[in-house]
């Protein structure tokens, strides 16, 4: 591998016989692959009064959650809600960080939500953080307990004589009824504030993956690539909680490849979903070292096409089914009429990366401020990106930003998706 230098203020380091040289990192110093404005969330100060605008829009989100699951008890009969789900508690906290570890499934706290109040159930050992850095100012209630005694029961005690619905198994409280599902469908149609997150999140991913595409050299394994790209997400705050690299022709073999040892010879498509604030977007993009061969070439076209398809027909009012019916004409009228069979064609993405598998008898109807993600694939090739169903149509929010593009008629309407990047 070749040694780049870098003309700016100093890195690192190499040692020569005669001089020093600077070492440039392309992973720590690539232009045009971070935001223009520092993306990382910030730690509050605890000592603050809790007026600044941030939190305002923050603790007026937590709000409109708690007006929905008002909405969800009257309308269920119920007395409560229990959360201890990671991306339940995400949500409800509008984008708390309190999963019990890195992008685990399990939160390190309960939440118990009435009418009238919200508590959270935290250990003594994470409490100060979570009421610091986390929950503050955010109209929440301290119920504390040792770290060594059962959570369970200082909920229990809570919900004695209760019918409580939760997300959690509901497995030794008979007055307990698991309601994932229908927790779960209070979040789909994102609010203003997860909006705007989503927005920030989708370009902070696709600048990510953009600039790994461009700045990686061939030979480098499938690992490295992924290196490169946790690193560049891991500074901005992004987990990366999926992701995919696929050299040369692996993802023909393997629909969802994970990245491994083989090195990139000649091309790569990387696919990646990150969290930041709870929410996950995911994008796709394709490098070739020099021109593709014209079957994949094609293959890409063609799922392009596919995809803009199902984002052109993502609007209010759609049904998944119909959206369905139309990207399977695409493939049936280029002569793959068996390719959507072979892999995922889209999620509902939000807090959880699936929030819903769309499949052809999905009976689901698009609603403005879904999040939709349609990854089509064609043999080799992958066509990716996460939009928003908007009352005016849609929002692509991991929109290209410098990358080659494919203009995809669609109806009459020039749909621009990204193409393969030559280097």
């Amino acid at each position: 591998m070749s040694t780049e230098l870098y003309v700016g203020g100093p890195i690192g380091w190499m040692a020569g016989e005669d001089s020093q040289v600077e070492v440039y990192d392309r992973v720590l110093e690539t232009a045009a692959d971070r935001p223009e404005k520092d993306s990382l969330p910030i730690v509050p100060d605890p000592a603050s009064d809790h007026v600044d605008v941030d939190r305002r829009r923050r603790r007026e989100d937590v709000e409109l959650k708690h007006d929905r699951i008002r909405e969800l008890l009257d309308r269920t009969g119920q007395d409560a809600v229990v959360l201890g789900r990671a991306d339940s508690i995400a949500w409800f906290t509008s984008g708390g960080d309190l999963a019990q570890d890195y992008c685990s499934d399990n939160s390190s706290i309960l939440l118990f939500i009435n009418r009238n109040c919200r508590a959270v159930v935290a250990d003594n050992v994470q409490s100060s953080r979570i009421f610091e850095e986390e929950l503050a100012g955010m109209g929440f209630q301290l119920k504390e307990r040792p770290w060594f005694d059962d959570p369970h029961r200082v909920v229990a005690e809570l919900c004695h004589n209760k019918r409580v619905a939760t997300d959690l198994s509901a497995e030794g409280c008979p007055q307990w009824r698991r309601a994932l599902d229908p927790i779960r469908d209070l979040r789909r149609q994102l609010t203003p504030l997860e909006r705007q997150r989503l927005r920030e999140l989708g370009r902070t991913l696709t600048l990510a993956v953009e600039a790994t595409c461009r700045n990686f050299d061939r030979g480098e394994r499938e690992a490295d690539v992924a290196g490169h790209l946790a690193h560049r997400l891991i500074r901005e705050g992004v987990a990366p909680v999926d992701l995919r690299v696929a050299s040369d022709d692996r993802l023909g073999r393997f629909r969802q490849p994970t990245f491994k040892a083989a090195p990139i010879l000649k091309k790569a498509t990387i696919a990646v979903t990150g969290r930041r604030h709870g929410l996950c977007a995911s994008v796709t993009r394709t490098v070739s070292f020099g021109p593709p061969e014209d079957d994949f070439r094609a293959n890409h076209t063609l799922a392009a096409m596919v995809d803009a398809t199902c984002i052109f027909f993502s609007r209010p009012g759609e049904p998944i089914a119909e959206v369905f019916r139309r990207a399977r004409r695409i493939y049936e009228k280029f002569d793959a009429p068996h390719e959507w069979t072979l892999d995922y064609q889209g999620v509902l993405i939000g807090y959880s990366p699936r929030e819903a598998l769309l499949t052809p008898d999905s009976p689901i109807t698009l609603e403005p401020n879904m999040a939709v993600c349609w990854n089509p694939s064609v043999g080799s090739a992958r066509s990716e990106d996460t939009i928003v169903v908007d009352s005016r149509g849609f929002e692509v929010v991991t929109a290209a930003q410098d990358w080659p593009q494919v203009e995809v008629a669609v109806k009459g309407y020039s749909l621009p998706r990204p193409a393969i990047l030559e280097r």
